[in-house]
């Protein structure tokens, strides 16, 4: 899943204690002055700081692009193409063009992945429920009917439609809505004259400029299945999306065994391979998104070739046994210090 990173900023800390804070300044002897606020939106927490233009309307602002795109994309409200698409029984429904972006944007991943990352999943994944108060394995039957339901070939985009060749089939843009999102965030931000800001949707981390001049930010990768102020080491990136896709935060556990939140369209269950975590850097926060998830699924050895054929796009994978394992462009193009290092000497230090 796309996990809640946290941005770890050397010089400056913040705690939101309990639900949504209001806008507010920080101000320390060793830190410049910011504005942050966080809401419950996407069905996650999301925060937004700037740190060069302490606007509060501004702010307000990328809330708004926030609610209007949930508006969009919801598998559950009514009014939201996504629902009206999944309950049109196959008619073309008109659509916002962004709606049109984000489908062809999944539909791309699909093919990159075999259909392995596939938006028609919906019907499987309701099926599943793994985020419900009462998650429990489905039974064999009907996990096989939600899988004749899975083919993103069945997307049929004409114009500004969409149409469900097969009327039982849904799409969830779980995998790609975030990073499609967090990118339109930072637009708005930019065409306000935002030039340093954190964008968090619930693990999707887009910071926009750096900390200070030649100076990054630092963006904690966590140790799967520990605390979240345990990480397993730090990146330092500036202009950059981070997304994480891991197994250890949305699962339930049945007769001792852990059903993570991915599914595996091959096999109608939650994916099993070595894997805990994948981590991917990137320009824009929508392709991490989607290539973390289609990453998680096609394991290290293929997702390690699909990432090195792409420009500009790096990841970091974490084996259940505890392995990290890096694309070539790691440590090359973008810095990555594990935990206990100091970033330029090597040294023990505390981030």
């Amino acid at each position: 899943m796309k996990r809640i990173n946290k941005i770890l900023i050397l010089v400056l800390a913040v705690v939101i204690a309990g639900g949504a804070a209001a806008a507010y300044f920080i101000f320390r002897k060793d830190a410049k002055p910011y504005i942050s606020d966080t809401k419950f939106l996407l069905n996650t927490v999301c925060t937004v700081s700037l740190y060069d233009k302490q606007d509060s309307a501004v702010l307000q602002g990328a809330f708004d692009v926030l609610a209007h795109y949930e508006q969009l994309f919801s598998v559950n409200v009514e009014s939201s193409d996504i629902y009206k698409i999944n309950h049109a029984s196959g008619a073309p429904v008109q659509v916002d063009p962004d709606t049109i972006d984000v489908i062809r944007e999944s539909v791309g991943y699909s093919e990159a992945s075999g259909g392995l990352f596939d938006i028609t999943v919906g019907a499987l994944s309701t099926l599943w429920n793994i985020e419900g108060d009462a998650p429990k394995v489905p039974p064999e039957d009907q996990i096989a009917a939600a899988m004749k339901t899975i083919d993103y070939n069945n997307i049929v985009i004409s114009g500004d439609t969409v149409a469900l060749k097969d009327k039982d089939a849904r799409l969830d843009l779980g995998g790609v809505a975030k990073g499609f999102i967090a990118d339109k965030v930072r637009d708005y931000l930019k065409s306000k004259g935002v030039g340093r800001a954190i964008i968090n949707l619930g693990g999707n981390v887009e910071v926009i400029g750096s900390k200070a001049a030649d100076t990054p930010w630092i963006v904690g990768v966590q140790q799967p299945f520990m605390d979240r102020n345990e990480d397993i080491g730090f990146l330092y990136v500036a202009d950059k999306s981070v997304v994480t896709s891991g197994i250890y935060e949305r699962y339930f556990v049945q007769d001792g065994k852990l059903y993570a939140h991915i599914l595996d369209p091959r096999t109608g269950y939650p994916v099993e391979n070595n894997l805990s975590s994948v981590t991917i850097v990137s320009d824009n926060s929508k392709q991490g998104d989607g290539l973390a998830a289609t990453c998680f699924l096609l394991g290290v050895e293929k997702a390690t070739q699909l990432v090195e054929s792409m420009d500009d796009i790096q990841a970091i994978f974490i084996t259940k046994d505890g392995q990290v394992i890096t694309t070539k462009g790691i440590g090359d193009k973008i810095k990555f210090v594990p935990a206990g290092q100091d970033a330029a000497s090597g040294a023990a230090s505390t981030p």
